[in-house]
Parts: structure tokens; sequence; C-alpha cells
């Protein structure tokens, strides 16, 4: 206790007190304090001594007779009193000091926004009210179980919560949640003392940064000096720590609604633009966007749009080592600062081509030139932010009296740039009134103009990628184009081939069995004249020798001369119909080989069409469990038509060969358009778009292209549209593997359309047969369209229809 009787004695309102009681009881005293000494008055032997106590400590003592009792009793009352004035007086003046810290203290972290600014406030404070020569402020790291320190002093500020004494005091503080103390550390240099131990920190004092819900960090302070910490320094560092975390703990909150709100606006931005890659949409959604987040007038949109030519380079900012430069530049140039190596020119320009705006506002889509905003585009250009809270207090001029003129009172401007190296901007507007923008904003429009340069960079990729697959695709369909009429170049190469062999063979063997049916056919010209001759002279023998010798007799009845006078000139007739027929066989194969006859010429199409009906004859006749197949050939008196008419009569060949295979497939299975009547194959041939004549038997107007039409129908089991679409692709067949190559129509439709210039079609529903309609131009080559019509034409026999019915032989 600092508290002595000397110094109470020594106050003049106390002494005069002990004076006055003194002299009331007429008996003299001796003060003697607690260490012997006397204070007033003389010691005597026969005096008594009464103690002066005070809180139970005994300070000195009353000297006299046994009354003077009562003054030790006065005196330790009044010490008592002066020791609780003492105490309150200490503890107002502790609140007092307490208060005005909070207060100071509050006044300082409400105008701060910052955690880390906010930790170092209450280290000042704090060792402005407590004496300490280190100290740190920690908080729980995040997803961590350990302590980080965000703001420290002093040599040993680091150490607080890693090693030793202090880390041991530091956990156990925030494990209990009340403050610790501990005096007098003596340190251990060979256990204790690490590479980071603080060595020589002799007190140490830690008390937890808590709030209504949990602890969220401690703040530790050290001192080297031997003096202990006590617990009013506690009781001080626990108020600054409450204050510190309640402003920690809501800044932290508020840091982390921001983040939040942050991360939504990117995370909402970044969808709705997603949404589409396309380019004016994304811009148009970002602008939109952003207006809407940060309520503002104007959000806008704009491309740096650099001269094609004549572009300067100002690579010196001593304005003597440049070339001279036009006025327009040289504003440009003072207005924009210093600049290195930043290529400019009078025609560069900003085009403002998207913007979100108060429908009030007028737009500001257009180009505006670089000497007309000033320095705004060589602050762009060099990827610095533009922020103008007041428009007004812009140091340049050229830059201010822009954004005057365009009723702006606040512009923040960020600036993109591509992958490609493409410059633009993203930029908000203020016109009602003037806009203070927060940092947070700043922020928040840099990481939008990022995640906007992404999306741009994405579209840009994404069309280029649709050009490449176009021009992938457009590739593809041209190899494919190619492989096809590969193909069918091959197809038709090998089946001209197949053709070209097989009409050799057929011409060769139609000649060598020309030659002895000839031979036999011209001998029995005689032969049947030698018969009847002969048969005149045995007619002439019985008329006159009605009755010959016996031997000559049995003769004539042995070999029934009557029977073969009568029936040798049948057999000569038959054999004359024989040679007849095989002299038709051969002419037809002949016509249908036409292998004399491989360029383009004039040429009748009913030769053709009969000679393919010649060669298929034996499939039109009756058939074992098979009807005949009754051929309708309608002769439309085509005139004659310059074509290649081998490949014709091989169209004809396989259009015709085809209907028999429907038509028997059709009496197979029941089907067809006419299942209970004869299968019919229908031939028929017409004039198209052929002009009226005059009396010479020239036409009256020319025709814009005189066609014939050659319609092949069939009464058997038709075909899908699926299979109708198909009918002319290469190598598609519905026959049954090994009938059928799927070659026949496709190269058929090449022959009539790409060799013939004509037409072929096809008309065909599911068991209603089909019809197959070929077109041809009557005229191929320009030379002909000099040659009167009908002497183009001559020659042609009468038009001649019939019906021909085989039966089954």
């Amino acid at each position: 206790m600092t508290f002595t009787l000397k110094k109470l004695y020594g106050k003049k309102e106390i002494r005069s007190a002990i004076d006055g009681f003194v002299t009331a009881l007429d008996s003299p005293i001796a003060l003697i304090d607690g260490g012997g000494a006397v204070i007033v008055g003389d010691l005597n032997a026969n005096f008594s001594k009464y103690p002066i106590v005070v809180n139970g400590e005994v300070i000195g003592w009353v000297c006299g007779e046994e009354k003077v009792c009562a003054i030790a009793s006065m005196i330790s009352c009044l010490a008592t009193q002066e020791v609780e004035k003492k105490a309150l007086a200490r503890e107002v003046l502790g609140k007092y000091r307490e208060l005005t810290l909070l207060y100071n203290i509050s006044e300082k972290i409400i105008g701060s926004l910052d955690i880390k600014e906010v930790a170092a406030i209450v280290l000042e404070e704090a060792q402005r009210g407590i004496k300490a020569s280190s100290g740190a402020v920690m908080l729980w790291e995040e997803g961590s179980d350990r302590l980080e320190s965000i703001e420290a002093f002093g040599p040993a500020a680091d150490c607080f919560s890693q090693l030793g004494v202090t880390a041991t005091l530091v956990n156990r503080s925030v494990e209990t949640g009340r403050g610790e103390i501990v005096n007098d550390i003596v340190w251990d240099v060979a256990l204790d003392a690490g590479q980071n131990e603080p060595p020589g920190i002799t007190s140490v004092m830690c008390v937890p940064l808590k709030t209504k819900e949990k602890v969220i960090g401690a703040i530790a302070i050290g001192n080297i000096d031997s003096l202990g910490y006590t617990a009013e320094d506690l009781k001080l560092l626990s108020a600054l720590a409450s204050q510190a975390a309640s402003a920690i703990a809501a800044l932290a909150h508020e840091n982390k609604l921001k983040e939040s709100r942050r991360q939504a606006i990117l995370f909402r931005l970044a969808t709705q633009i997603r949404q589409s890659l396309e380019l004016s949409s994304i811009l148009e959604t970002a602008v939109t966007e952003i207006r809407s987040l940060l309520r503002v007038d104007r959000c806008l949109f704009a491309w740096y749009k650099p001269a094609k030519s004549n572009i300067k380079s100002w690579e010196s900012t001593d304005p003597d080592e440049r070339p001279p430069e036009p006025c327009a530049e040289r504003s440009l140039r003072h207005h924009s600062g210093h600049l290195t190596h930043l290529l400019l020119h009078t025609s560069d320009y900003w085009q403002v081509i998207n913007e979100a705006k108060h429908p009030a506002l007028r737009s500001l889509i257009g180009d505006y030139a670089t000497s007309e905003v000033g320095g705004l585009a060589s602050k762009l250009l060099q990827m610095e932010i533009v922020r103008g809270d007041d428009v007004t207090k812009l140091t340049d001029s050229v830059m201010r009296q822009f954004f005057l003129k365009q009723d702006v009172s606040s512009i923040l401007a960020v600036p993109i740039e591509t992958r490609l190296g493409k410059m633009g901007f993203v930029a908000c507007a203020n016109s009602s009134k003037i806009r203070p923008w927060s940092d947070d904003e700043i922020e928040l429009l840099e990481a939008v103009g990022n995640q906007l340069a992404i999306a741009i960079d994405q579209a840009e990729l994404y069309q280029q990628s649709l050009h490449s697959a176009e021009v992938a695709r457009e590739k593809a369909e041209e190899l494919e184009k190619t492989l096809v009429e590969l193909q069918q170049t091959e197809a038709q190469l090998v089946q001209s081939e197949k053709m070209s062999g097989l009409g050799q063979l057929v011409a060769g063997i139609a000649h060598e069995i020309n030659n002895p049916v000839n031979f036999i056919h011209g001998n029995l010209v005689h032969v049947n004249n030698y018969t009847l001759e002969l048969l005149t002279v045995l007619n002439l023998y019985q008329k006159y020798y009605p009755e010959p010798v016996a031997e000559l007799e049995a003769a004539i009845e042995e070999m029934d001369v009557e029977f073969l006078m009568d029936d040798l000139p049948k057999l000569l007739s038959s054999m004359k119909l024989g040679t007849d027929r095989i002299r038709a066989i051969v002419q037809s194969l002949r016509l249908f080989s036409r292998v004399d006859e491989s360029d383009m010429k004039r040429a009748n199409i009913r030769d053709g069409i009969e000679s393919t009906l010649m060669i298929l004859q034996h499939r039109l006749n009756a058939q074992p469990g098979r009807l005949p197949i009754q051929l309708i050939f309608e002769d439309g008196d085509l005139p004659l038509v310059e074509c290649y008419p081998g490949q014709l009569n091989q169209v004809f060949m396989n259009l015709i060969a085809n209907a028999i295979d429907a038509l028997e497939e059709a009496m197979a299975s029941g089907n067809g358009r006419e299942s209970q009547t004869l299968p019919t194959l229908r031939i028929r041939t017409e004039r198209v778009d052929f002009p009226p004549v005059d009396s010479d038997e020239e036409p009256l107007k020319n025709s814009a292209s005189p066609r014939v039409r050659i319609t092949i129908a069939d009464n058997g089991i038709g075909m899908t549209e699926s299979v109708r679409r198909r009918l002319f692709d290469p190598f598609f067949t519905t026959k049954a593997v090994g009938k059928g190559t799927g070659l026949g129509l496709s190269i058929s439709y090449q022959i009539v359309v790409e060799k013939h210039r004509g037409t072929l079609e096809c008309i065909s529903e599911p068991n209603q047969g089909a019809e197959f309609i070929i077109e041809l131009p009557i005229f191929q080559s320009p030379s002909q369209g000099n040659v009167s019509f009908f002497n183009r034409n001559s020659g042609v026999r009468e038009a001649k229809s019939r019906v021909h019915h085989v039966q089954n032989c």
C-alpha cells in the first residue's frame, strides 16, 4: 500500500482534527508510523500503543494514556476515508480514460472501411494506454484452424501465435474466451528459443476478439521491461478488443455481402452473356445489366477504330525532336499528357455501338474522333481507368468540354483489350447529378470489363469456329461430291466397258450368225424353186403314167409320195419363217449394240425401243406358273432425234427390264394396281411443244424446245416415297443381293440428263405401279438450228399403234 500515516498527518484538515481532539482530551500523545519513526510528540515509557488500522493493515500507532485509544480509532477512520477517496478517484479517472479511449477509437473505426485499418487503429490506441514494445491483431484464417496476424508492431509481433509461451497464452485465451496475463517470463534458451522466438519479452497480455456468436481472433501485446501488466491494463485492452471485434465482424460481414453481391452480379452477367455467343447480343446485355446494377443514367460500349494509313509514332517527349504535327494532333498531344510509343492519328476515332440509357437522355451512339475527346483516348489506350466524379473539375479542358457537351456530370470508363488486340471501353455516366465513384464500384466495373473481354473473345472464337466449320463443311461437301462423282464415273466407266464389251460380243455373235443364216435364207429361195419344179415333174409323171411298174408303185407307197408332195412346201415355208425370225433377232442385236454409232447422230427412237423389246421378248411370254405380260406400244410418230443411240438403248433396256421385274414381283406376291387383271407394260411415245406449220410445212413460229416424250409404265408393285427419292442414287437398289447393282437407273439418269440435256422422272405409289417419263430435246447441237425442221426429220416411218399380246408358247 502506498498510503502512509505521515502523508495522512501531512494533510492540514487531518492534522487540525487530531490536534483538536488531543486538546479536548487534555492528554499528551505521540504518533509513530509503520516503520517506528515518531511523527509528532514525545515517547514516554508509561505510554500505551494503540494501532491505526486501514483495511486490516497497521499503518502506525498512537502512544499515550488509555483515553487516547479514541484518537487511534478516529485516525483509523480518517485514513480509511482517504483511501476510499483515492480509490474512487482512481476509478473515476480510469473510467474517464477508458471512455475517452473508447470514444476516440470508435470515432476512428467508424470512419474506416478496411479491417487492417481497424486493427492498426486498435494497436495504436493500445500503445497509448498500455506500455508495449510488440503487439499483434490476429484473426482466424478462412478455412483453417490457426490464427493469422493481420496487423502488428515491434520486433516480436509475428511470433505471438506461433511459438513458445506466447503461443500457449494466445491459444488459451482464445479457447477460454477470457483475457490472460503472464508476467516475469523467463526464457530457456536451450528449450524455448527457436529461430523466430521473441527473446527478451518479460510480460505478455492477450484478450480474445469476441462477438456475440463466437471468437474471431485475439489481440496480444508484450513488453521487454520488467514492469508487469495489471488488471487495469487487461480491462483496458479488453475494452479495445470489444470495440475492435464488433467493427471487424461488421466489416467482415459487409465485405462478404459485397463479395457475394459482386459474385452474384458477375455470375448473372456471365450467365446472360453466355446464353448468346453473338457479339451484338453480348454487348447489349452487358450495358443493360451494368446500368441496372450500378443504377446510373447511362452505360455504353465503344470500340477504338485506328486509322488504316498515315499513322504517326510519337517516339519522343521532346517537341523539338518530333516532325511537324497538324493543329488537331498538337491539340490532342497537349491535352493527353505524356505519351511515349503511342500511335495516334487525327483520323482515329471511337465508335459507340451499344448503350443503355434513361429514356429522357439523347443517344450517344456514333463516331467520335480522338481529337474531340482529348486525353480520354490516350488514357484508355494505355489501359488506364478514367474516373471523373465531377467532370467540371477535370484538368483536361478538351475532355471537360466534350463531357459537358454530352450532358455528362460524372464519368467512369474502364478499358478493355481482347485476345486479338482490339481496344474498347465500357463506361458509366451520370447526367442528373454528380456521382462520386466508390472503389467497390470501380473494382466491380473492372471485373465486369474483364468478364466482358472474355465473353467478346469467346464470341470471336465462336464466330471463327463457325467460319472454320462452314469452310470445313463446304470442303467436306466438295470432297463428298467429288467422291460421289468419282464413284459415279467409275461405275459408269465399268458399266460402259461392260456394255462396250457386251455390244462387241453381241455384234460379233450377230455377225457370225448372220453369215450362215443369210446363206441358208438365200438358198431357201432356190430350194423352194427347185422343189416346186420337181413336184411339177412328179405331177406330170402321175398324170401321164398313172400305172407305174410294180417296183415303182411299191416305192411310191412305201415313201408316201403324196404326203411328201403335200408337206415339203410347208416344210420349206416354215424354214423360211425360221430364218426370217433369226434375221430379225440378229438385226435387233445389231441395233441394240450400236457399236458403229458411238457418236451423236440423228436416230429413230422407235427402232431402239423395238430392238430392246425383241431382245426381252422371252420375258414377256408366259412362264411356268406365270401369266404372259401384255405389251401396249403406242407410237406417236416421232421425228428423228439427235442422240447417242447406243446409250439410249441402254436406258430403254434398264427401264423395261425393271418394269418386267416389278410385274413379276407383283404377280408373285399378288399385289399390284390390277392384281386381278393381266399384267401390262405400256410404252407410249409423243411429241411435246412442236410448232404448227404453214402451207410449205415450215413452222409458223419458233418453238423454245421441241421435245419427244417416252413413257414406260407398268401396273406392278410400285414404290414408297422414300424409295422414289433415292431411285437415281448410285448403288441404291431394293433388289436382293446378287440381283441388282444399283447402277442401272443412276447411269440411265446420267445418260438422259447430263448427256442429252433431257429429264427423267418417276411417278409411283405403293401397289399403284410405276411410270417413268423421259423427255429429250430433238436437237442437241446449235448448228442444227438453221436447217428446216422437217428436212431435219425426214424419213420417219408412219405412225403405227399396236397391241401385242404374247401368249405362252
